[in-house]
């Protein structure tokens, strides 16, 4: 299985970075052609270097020899041993320069791919629709756009290496061919015979490349998880338990390394093992059978010294690539699955402002493929512009999908939304997207100042836009009260802020992008009686300036809502104001404000 899919991950690794490299690939082979030509031209200078030093003429090659000769005539130079040493020490400088070149734009050209191809994922994942980002873990997707890219870079990085190794290899090989055949020959046959028992070394290092891939996903998710839960791991003392699951995964992951590392040293060694056992057989035959002369044995082992370490760095290179594209199998299937996912809506569009109302026609939704996790069923509702919604029910009532529904989030499996009377859809479901505000229950802040996560609603948004949002959100006298005001900065997620602090501030950010549409997830549940006043007055000086949806967690705060619509099971049970709801003797709103505990003081 592993053979299988590693002629299938690599040609297609070779096609994705032959599609971003484009011309850049010509320019890395003109630059290792001469890097190449000028080992060639090295080689064919130490005929005459030879020979210059009495250790006799190499028959074989002494037309390519005299091709030396002709240059230095040509120039009126007389190719003594002085001149001929200093022109070969003057290539080798001179490859170097140009090996120099070469691994900058090759490096250049390398980076740009491991960029382009977390730039392609990191797009896919904006671009797809919220219900197949809400089937990924996070920690995959960390793991792909990080680990992963740089990985599947690392392979690339790999393979350009090879090609310049195979191009310096055949240099040799030509070179030894046209000293002596027979014996180039044989060296040919034991390469190949190296190879073929490297192969299974091959296939491992392939499958090890996969379990790889599968401890890190496990690592990444183990870390992932403990750092979102890291509060209530402190708070229960069960930190213990998410280092023991730590400890496995990163114990499993240094298992796999040292099997990599095993897989790679065997390699090494046993082509180190071979490379001088074929040299020294080498050199029996060529003294004890081909009987060569002293000046054309110098060249051949020359050529042969040289030419066993580059080939011993093609089997590391080709087996660092073999290991490595797992990566880039894994991070193309990722894209792969973001890309089916793809939102088709046009990038720049105006918002919309709603002048009538949203209104729900016989919506149903459904989580599963096969139509039986059914969230939603049969739901028609119409929210009136500039008034206030509650949405109102039991934890699993559908009142999360319902409010994604309204956001445009989700579309519906049956049934449409619309806005003023117009189906939620294409440029109109993008535009709808610039017109609204969304408050989660868990407020989300970035590691930043106060004026740097308002501004990230709104980048042109003024400093008295900014002071008015946080008035208009009752945030306003405790950012004054802070260090620095509007620059201080407020810690990971915002830990520097008390909870209320945080939704006042996240609410202060919805409203700066001027929505005409503003719903709030159980924006209170976790906050205690005062804050929770702060934010419901805030939202109460909000009401009818422009449409809010409110979904309650506590029944106290829908009072002054102007419409409540109740669900039970994915149903739409009651729809009224909450004086008539609360007044119905068997209504579910009346039962669940009987069932809820009194507020405390």
């Amino acid at each position: 299985m592993g053979r299988t899919n590693c002629a299938v991950v690599l040609p297609a690794f070779l096609s994705s970075f032959l599609r971003h490299a484009r011309w850049r690939v010509g320019a890395s082979v003109a630059l290792l052609l001469a890097v190449a030509a000028l080992e060639a031209a090295g080689l064919l200078l130490l005929m005459p270097l030879v020979e210059l030093l009495g250790l006799g003429h190499v028959q074989s090659a002494t037309a390519l020899a005299g091709v030396w000769r002709k240059c230095f005539a040509a120039l009126g130079l007389t190719p003594g041993f002085e001149l001929v040493l200093c022109t070969f020490v003057g290539l080798l400088v001179l490859q170097a320069v140009v090996r120099r070149w070469s691994d900058h734009h090759n490096a250049r050209m390398e980076a740009g791919y491991t960029a382009d191809l977390r730039d392609r994922l990191y797009a896919a994942l904006v671009n797809a629709r919220w219900l197949a980002f809400t089937r990924l873990r996070s920690a995959d997707l960390t793991r792909a756009l990080t680990q992963d890219v740089d990985h599947a870079g690392f392979a690339a990085q790999q393979g350009v290496a090879l090609a310049g190794l195979v191009g310096l290899a055949l240099v040799h090989l030509t070179v030894a061919l046209l000293l002596s055949p027979p014996l180039t020959a044989l060296a040919l046959g034991c390469g190949v015979a190296v190879a073929l028992v490297l192969r299974p070394l091959n296939r491992r290092a392939h499958q090890a490349g996969k379990d790889g891939q599968q401890c890190r996903a496990e690592m990444s998710a183990a870390i992932a998880e403990h750092l979102a839960g890291f509060k209530v791991a402190k708070g229960h003392g069960r930190g213990g338990h998410h280092l023991d699951l730590f400890r496995r995964a990163t114990h499993a992951i240094a298992a796999h390394s040292v099997a990599a590392r095993h897989i790679f040293s065997a390699t090494r060694v046993f082509f180190e093992l071979a490379g001088w056992v074929a040299l020294m057989a080498f050199l029996y035959v060529a003294v004890a059978w081909a009987q060569l002369g002293t000046a054309q044995l110098v060249l051949m082992v020359f050529v042969f010294t040289r030419l066993l370490p580059r080939i011993g760095a093609i089997q590391s290179s080709w087996q660092h690539i073999v290991h490595y594209s797992p990566a880039f199998d894994a991070v193309e299937k990722l894209r792969a699955e973001l890309d089916a996912a793809r939102e088709e809506l046009p990038s720049e569009t105006a918002a919309l402002e709603l002048r009538r109302a949203v209104s729900l026609e016989n919506v149903s939704f459904s989580y599963g493929p096969s139509g039986d996790r059914q969230a939603i069923r049969n739901a028609t509702v119409v929210l009136p512009a500039r008034r206030m919604t509650a949405l109102v029910g039991a934890s699993g009532a559908g009142k999360s999908t319902l409010a994604d529904l309204l956001l445009g989030l989700l579309a519906p499996t049956e049934g449409r939304v619309l806005v003023d009377g117009e189906p939620l859809a294409g440029a109109r479901l993008a535009a709808w997207r610039n017109s609204v505000g969304y408050v989660p229950q868990e407020p989300f802040l970035f590691h930043d100042s106060v004026r740097a996560n308002l501004l990230w609603a709104r980048p042109d948004a003024t400093e008295a836009e900014l002071w008015t949002v946080l008035e208009a959100a009752a945030a306003k006298e405790f950012i004054t009260r802070l260090p620095l005001g509007l620059d201080t900065i407020v810690g990971d997620r915002g830990v520097r802020l008390s909870g209320g602090e945080r939704q006042r501030l996240t609410l202060a950010r919805a409203l700066l992008r001027r929505p005409t549409l503003l719903l709030l997830d159980e924006a209170t549940s976790s906050l205690d009686n005062e804050n929770e006043r702060f934010v419901q007055d805030a939202i109460e000086r909000l009401h009818g300036e422009l449409t809010i949806v409110v979904i309650a967690h506590r029944l106290s705060t829908v009072r002054g809502a102007d419409q409540v619509i109740v669900l039970a099971a994915g149903q739409v049970v009651e729809t009224g104001t909450p004086e008539e709801l609360s007044r119905r003797e068997q209504g579910v709103f009346r039962k669940l404000m009987l069932a809820e505990p009194p507020c405390g003081p």
